[in-house]
Parts: structure tokens; sequence; C-alpha cells
């Protein structure tokens, strides 16, 4: 047995040396993806619309107090749903550093993810019928222990989707060498 002593160190770091991301250059998403955000909405909206007014008109013993209260719940979630959308879709942004992926969204419950390229296991580029209508993308990033997709960046033209997929997949493989 070697009896070589080994040195622990785990020094502390000030706050002021950590590196700060906020000083990625961040890139929009597609502008036409907000016009499927509202979209969203407005086919929410007339289907909840629908089906308090059916409750209404066709069903005479429904209690009208419930289908009040349903109506204003209903309203209020519109019109959150609406301010969300409206201020919280220029903050929806990603960026691309040496090491990283950066996503942010929302207006009301801000959220921004930093997923490093060393975990990520698989990239793909995914359009569903809606997507294709306005000709955009998703970038779908999976990390270790996760089936569902860790970060899933929607309203991205074809090009820009196919560089991040490019940059993700060179910077795994430069690692794994």
């Amino acid at each position: 047995m070697n009896n070589k002593s080994i040195e622990f160190s785990n020094l502390s770091i000030s706050v002021d040396e950590l590196p700060d991301f906020k000083d990625a250059k961040l890139e929009p998403i597609a502008k036409k993806y907000q016009i499927l955000l509202w979209l969203n909405l407005v086919l929410l909206s007339l289907f909840f619309a629908g089906l308090i007014s059916g409750l209404y008109y066709f069903i005479e013993d429904f209690p009208r107090i419930i289908l009040k209260i349903a109506a204003i719940v209903f309203s209020l979630i519109i019109v959150f749903s609406a301010i969300e959308i409206g201020k919280g879709f220029p903050k929806r942004k990603f960026g691309i550093r040496e090491l990283d992926i950066i996503f942010q969204k929302g207006f009301f419950f801000f959220k921004e993810t930093v997923i490093p390229f060393k975990r990520i296991q698989h990239v793909e580029i995914k359009q569903g019928p809606v997507l294709r209508l306005l000709n955009l993308y998703s970038l779908k990033l999976y990390t270790a222990g996760a089936s569902t997709g860790d970060l899933v960046i929607s309203g991205l033209h074809l090009n820009v989707a196919e560089k991040l997929k490019a940059k993700v997949l060179q910077v795994t493989e430069d690692e794994d060498e």
C-alpha cells in the first residue's frame, strides 16, 4: 500500500468570481411562433366558451352559479395567458456558449435553463403538423436520465435548428474523444 498522503482541497469561491451567463448573446425565437401561441389560446378559448355556453343553454337544471364561476375563472385564465404571450414572448430566447446552451422564457413565471453540452446524450429536430404550417421546428435535447427530453426549444427556423444540432453534436463528439 502506498503511504503517499493525499491532500484534499475545497476552497471557497467568491460570488463575484463566478462567470455571468447573462453576458451570453441570446437570440430570439422566430416571431412566427407567437402566431401559434395566439392560435392555441384562441382555440382553447373557443372550446371552453362553447362548453360553458352549451351547458348553459342545453342543460336547464345545471347550477347557474357554477357556470358563472367557471366563466369568471376561465376569463381570468385567458387574460393571464394573453398577458403571458404578449409580455413573455420577447423573453423567449436561446443562446450558445462554449460549454453550454441557454434557453429562457416566461413573464409571470420566468424560467432560465442552462444545460452543459457534456450532459447532453441525444438531440433531435422535430416538426409537428402545426409547426409545419409555419415552417418552424423544435430542437429537443435529452440529458442523462430523462426520457421526455430536458429542453425543447420550439419556434426555430430549420437552418438555426440544424446549426444548433450540429454544434451540440460537435461538442459532445469532441468530449468523447
